[in-house]
């Protein structure tokens, strides 16, 4: 049986940045993308009427919240449904601008994609056709990036 993997993302910023490492620098497994926050939202059993049975789940989602809970009861969720072969979490430290930061020779995450300022960002990135061009040029490191959790309140991510 092929495996499927099904990316769950916060927003179009993390949507953007998926597709440019599984497509373009092919750094992550293919898999499809959809929007939805695993922190602030539920699944529910027509999330998953569209995969194929042996899926596998992963999430990613910022951690700059104290409130695990909702994430908690995703995973549990979702490891309890036939289609779902595995569930992976991918928690961003703070949140993707951190995660970039981190992982790139950038001091602040404007410097990325020369935005006018940090609040500008997550525009310029889903309208930025140059973004692998951009992470290669400030040394982007997929060994930095989305290593780990380092709050008390999302331990229970240790993978």
């Amino acid at each position: 049986m092929a495996q499927n993997y099904q990316y769950y993302v916060e927003g179009e910023t993390e949507e953007k940045i998926i597709q440019v490492l599984k497509t373009d620098l092919q750094i992550i497994i293919p898999g499809k993308v959809k929007k939805f926050n695993v922190v602030e939202e539920l699944f529910s059993p027509s999330h998953l009427t569209p995969l194929k049975r042996g899926t596998v789940a992963i999430l990613v989602f910022d951690t700059d919240t104290d409130d695990s809970s909702i994430v908690q009861r995703n995973i549990k969720f979702l490891n309890g449904k036939s289609a779902i072969k595995s569930v992976f979490c991918i928690p961003q430290v703070k949140n993707l601008e951190e995660e970039l930061i981190r992982c790139c020779n950038i001091r602040k995450i404007k410097e990325l994609l020369s935005s006018k300022a940090d609040r500008d960002f997550k525009k310029d990135v889903c309208n930025c056709n140059g973004l692998m061009s951009s992470l290669l040029k400030h040394e982007f490191d997929i060994n930095k990036f989305w290593s780990g959790v380092r709050t008390k309140s999302w331990t229970f991510l240790r993978y």
